[in-house]
C-alpha cells in the first residue's frame, strides 16, 4: 500500500495537480483544457508540455521544494502557467491581488517570505521603497527584454527551459502538501496566509460543484486565482476532465458576449455581478447563452427569474478560504436565503454553537464550526500565525466565525458575520486595515469603519471618522490619501465626521452601534458626489 492509499484519501494521481495534469495528458492529450479571448487554444498535451518547460526554468532559477514563489499576476495565461509549474517544482503557488500596494503588500510578501516574485510589468513600481528582506527576484510577464535595466528583474520568456520532460519533483508530491498560500482579510489583525493542501483544493471543487458538471462541461474563469473561488474553478476542470475558458476580468458589459465565444457551460457569479447582470434592460436574446449552471455566491432575492430570465439552473454554497464548501443548495431553491444542506454528511461535521462551544437548539442563532473525517480536507492553519490557528482550531472544530441558525429540515441559514470583516464587490476587507491607513492622515486622530447595506448586494464600507484638535480635511482629500495605500476596493463610500467612536468600559471600539447608525443626513457619499475609484487597469493581458 502506498503512503496515499489510505482508505479515506484519493490517490495522488488523482488529488495533486501537476499528476492530474500528467495523467491527462497522457489519457486525453488532445481533449482541450483551456480556451481564450484572442482565439489560442491548450489541449491536454499542450499543456502539460509548457508546466513542464516553465517549472525546469523555475528549477533552473533556483526555486526550491516548499518555496512560497509569489504570483502578481491577472487571470490568464501566465498566472495558469506560472500556478501549475510553481505546484510542479514542489513550490507552493502565492497569488496576490494585482491591486495591492504599501504595506499590505509587503505584509503579504514578508509573512510569505517569498524570495522570487512573479509580477506584470506594470506592476513592478510598486515594489519601490518596500522593506522586503527576503525577496531575491523579480520575474516581469509582460516587458520587452529592452526595457529590463534591472539586474535582479528577470524576463518571463528566459524562465522556460527547452527541456520539456515532466520534472522528478512530481512524483514527491503527497495529498497532504500544500498547494498554495492564499491571503484572506484578517479581521482584527493583518491579512492571514491560509496554507491550503491539495487535498483541501480537491475536497473544495467536490464539494462545490454538483454532479451534474463533468467532462463535456467548460467552466468560465474570469474570477481571480487569488481567492480561493477562482483555485477552485481552474481545479474543479482538472478534477472532472472538463475545459476552461479564460477571461481576464469580469465585465457586465461583454459577459454574455465572452460566454458565447469561449462556450462555457458554467460559471461562478458573485451576487454583485448576478446584480449587474439582472439590472441591464431585458432583451428577447438573454437566453440566447451556453451557460446551464451557475454558482451564486451567495444567492440573490430573485434568484429563481434571474434563473428563469437567462436560462440556466443556479445554485450556491457555502464555504470560505479556509473551509471547502460546507454547504450546497440544490438547483433552483425555493428559499434563497438558505445556503443549502451539509454537502457530505457522512465526512462534514457541521455545529451551531455559543461562545463556549455549546449546541444551540434548533432555530437558535450562533457560530458554525466545523470538521472532517477525511484528514488535510480542511485548511492547515495560517502561516507563522500560531495564535490565530489554535483560536480557529480550538477544542478540534473549526471555527468560521459566521453565524448561522438551522431548521427542523437540516437545512442551514447564513444570518450574519461574527467578525467585523467587510465583504465588498467579491472582496474580503479588513476593517482594521482600512482605519490604519486612515489614521495615518495628519488630520485624523482616530477612525471605526464599518460594512452597511449596498444596493448591488453584499457591503459599502462607511467610515466614522474623529479629527485631531483644531484640524480640519474635506471628504475628498481623505478618498485620496486612501487611494494612494490601499486597494481600490477597500476605499470607503461613505465618510462621517463624528465626535469619538464609541467603547465599552474596557475601551473596545463598540461597531455594532456604529452600524446602526446607518446612513443619516450628515453621511457623505463619494459616489453621490461624482467620484469614483477606480481598479488598477493593466494594459496588458498576460
Amino acid at each position: 500500500m502506498s503512503a496515499t492509499q489510505d482508505l479515506r484519501l484519493p490517490d495522488a494521481d488523482d488529488a495533486v495537480l501537476p499528476r492530474i495534469i500528467r495523467r491527462r495528458a497522457a489519457e486525453r492529450p488532445d481533449d482541450l483544457f483551456a480556451v481564450f479571448l484572442d482565439g489560442e487554444v491548450w489541449t491536454n498535451g499542450d499543456l502539460a508540455r509548457r508546466v513542464w518547460r516553465r517549472a525546469n526554468g523555475l528549477l533552473d532559477l533556483g526555486v526550491e521544494r516548499g518555496d512560497y514563489v509569489a504570483v502578481w499576476l491577472p487571470t490568464g495565461k501566465a498566472a495558469l502557467e506560472s500556478w501549475f509549474a510553481i505546484n510542479a517544482v514542489g513550490a507552493r503557488f502565492t497569488p496576490l491581488n494585482p491591486a495591492y500596494k504599501g504595506r499590505i503588500l509587503q505584509h503579504a510578501l514578508n509573512l510569505a517570505q517569498s524570495r522570487i516574485l512573479i509580477a506584470h510589468v506594470e506592476l513592478v513600481a510598486e515594489l519601490e521603497g518596500l522593506s522586503l528582506p527576503h525577496l531575491e527576484r523579480v520575474i516581469a510577464v509582460g516587458a520587452s527584454k529592452d526595457d529590463l535595466v534591472d539586474s535582479d528583474v528577470v524576463h518571463w520568456d528566459d524562465c522556460a527551459s527547452t527541456d520539456d520532460a515532466c520534472p522528478p519533483t512530481v512524483d514527491q508530491l503527497e495529498v497532504w502538501d500544500e498547494i498554495a498560500l492564499i491571503f484572506t482579510s484578517g479581521t482584527t489583525g493583518p491579512s492571514k496566509g491560509v496554507r491550503c493542501s491539495y487535498l483541501h483544493h480537491y475536497t473544495y471543487a467536490e464539494n462545490n460543484f454538483p454532479p451534474e458538471i463533468g467532462d463535456k462541461d467548460r467552466f468560465f474563469l474570469y474570477n481571480p486565482l487569488f481567492h480561493a473561488g477562482g483555485t477552485s474553478i481552474v481545479y474543479g476542470a482538472l478534477q472532472r476532465n472538463a475545459s476552461l475558458g479564460v477571461a481576464p476580468r469580469y465585465s457586465t458589459d461583454t459577459f454574455w458576449e465572452d460566454a458565447k465565444k469561449l462556450g462555457v457551460t458554467a460559471g461562478y457569479i458573485f451576487a454583485a455581478m448576478a446584480n449587474f447582470l439582472r439590472n441591464k434592460p431585458e432583451s428577447p436574446d438573454d437566453m440566447d447563452n451556453p451557460i446551464r449552471y451557475a454558482l451564486l455566491a451567495p444567492m440573490i432575492a430573485d434568484s429563481k427569474s434571474f434563473a428563469k430570465r437567462f436560462g440556466m439552473d443556479v445554485y450556491t454554497v457555502y464555504g470560505s478560504t479556509e473551509v471547502p464548501a460546507v454547504v450546497r443548495s440544490g438547483l433552483n431553491p425555493d428559499d434563497f436565503r438558505a445556503s443549502g444542506k451539509l454537502v457530505d454528511p457522512d465526512n462534514f461535521e457541521a455545529r451551531i454553537v455559543d461562545q463556549f462551544d455549546r449546541e444551540v437548539p434548533v432555530g437558535s442563532v450562533g457560530e458554525l464550526i466545523v470538521r472532517h473525517s477525511r484528514p488535510w480536507s480542511l485548511n492547515s492553519g495560517y502561516k507563522d500565525m500560531p495564535e490565530a490557528t489554535v483560536e480557529a482550531w480550538r477544542n478540534g472544530w473549526y471555527h468560521t466565525g459566521d453565524a448561522f441558525r438551522r431548521d427542523d429540515e437540516d437545512n442551514y441559514y447564513f444570518v450574519d458575520r461574527i467578525k467585523d470583516a467587510i465583504r465588498r464587490r467579491g472582496e474580503n476587507v479588513s476593517s482594521l486595515e482600512v482605519e490604519e491607513e486612515l489614521n495615518e492622515h495628519p488630520a485624523v486622530h482616530e477612525s471605526a469603519c464599518v460594512a452597511v447595506p449596498s444596493e448591488h448586494g453584499e457591503d459599502e464600507i462607511a467610515a466614522y471618522v474623529v479629527l485631531g484638535e483644531g484640524m480640519s480635511v474635506k471628504f475628498p482629500e481623505l478618498v485620496v490619501h486612501l487611494q494612494q495605500r490601499l486597494p481600490h476596493f477597500m476605499v470607503p463610500r461613505y465618510f462621517e465626521f463624528v465626535s469619538e467612536i464609541p467603547r465599552s468600559a474596557s475601551s473596545k471600539i463598540q461597531k455594532h452601534k456604529l452600524r446602526r447608525l446607518a446612513i443619516t443626513a450628515a453621511t457623505w457619499d463619494r459616489e453621490a458626489a461624482g467620484i469614483t475609484v477606480s481598479r488598477v487597469k493593466l494594459t496588458q493581458d498576460v
